[in-house]
């Protein structure tokens, strides 16, 4: 049965039968959260180049997981290009919360951004919800703001701690902007006192 709003390249046919289970990895919180987990993963229902994915199934699973809310960090651009260009509505029609924050592939969010999108990361977790985070590869601006959140969790973690944690749990490719990272993870420690709502008395 085919669900309206996919990209119709999913019904090309046999290719996809056979694809490996969407690969999404799971980041510790603990302790600000001891039982919740951060999920991120690579761009579902991607057709570029070698990778050949099936919009309806990565979304199947991702149900399968019971993930309700998933932050995109890929531009309009970028999903187009990948074949991916109903990805938002799909997830829409499934019932999945979208926040969709696009940035440039290599770049790294302003400040005020990268707070936004920690505030409704830290809202969703808080609130119980199971949530995913994704760029194209998920090992670039997923990577990045996954280990701004572990800065504003914890005190005592520094940037380099930050990183060796999603590189242990994404591969020694995460976080490939190192500078922007290191510059933005500067910044966010020198002015969180300011802007994070959620800063500790």
């Amino acid at each position: 049965m085919h669900v309206a709003g996919f990209d119709s390249s999913d019904e090309e046919g046999a290719e996809e039968e056979g694809q490996e289970p969407l690969p999404l990895s799971w980041l510790p919180l603990s302790p600000a959260y001891s039982s919740a987990f951060l999920g991120l993963c690579a761009l579902p229902g991607c057709r570029f180049k070698d990778i050949r994915r099936n919009l309806q199934k990565d979304i199947g699973e991702l149900m399968n997981y019971g993930i309700q809310d998933v932050f995109v960090f890929c531009t309009k651009g970028e999903l187009l290009k990948y074949r991916a260009p109903n990805l938002i509505d799909a997830y829409q029609e499934h019932g999945i919360c979208v926040h969709h924050y696009p940035i440039p592939d290599g770049d790294a969010p302003d400040i005020t951004t990268c707070c936004t999108i920690l505030e409704e990361l830290r809202n969703c977790l808080e609130s119980s919800r199971k949530t995913i985070i994704h760029c194209y590869g998920g090992l670039g601006r997923s990577c990045l703001i996954a280990a701004c959140l572990l800065l504003q969790l914890s005190d005592v973690v520094t940037p380099q701690q930050a990183i060796d944690s999603l590189r242990a749990l994404r591969g020694s490719r995460a976080i490939q902007t190192i500078k922007k990272f290191i510059h933005s993870s500067s910044v966010y420690m020198q002015e969180k006192l300011s802007l994070d709502p959620f800063t500790r008395q």
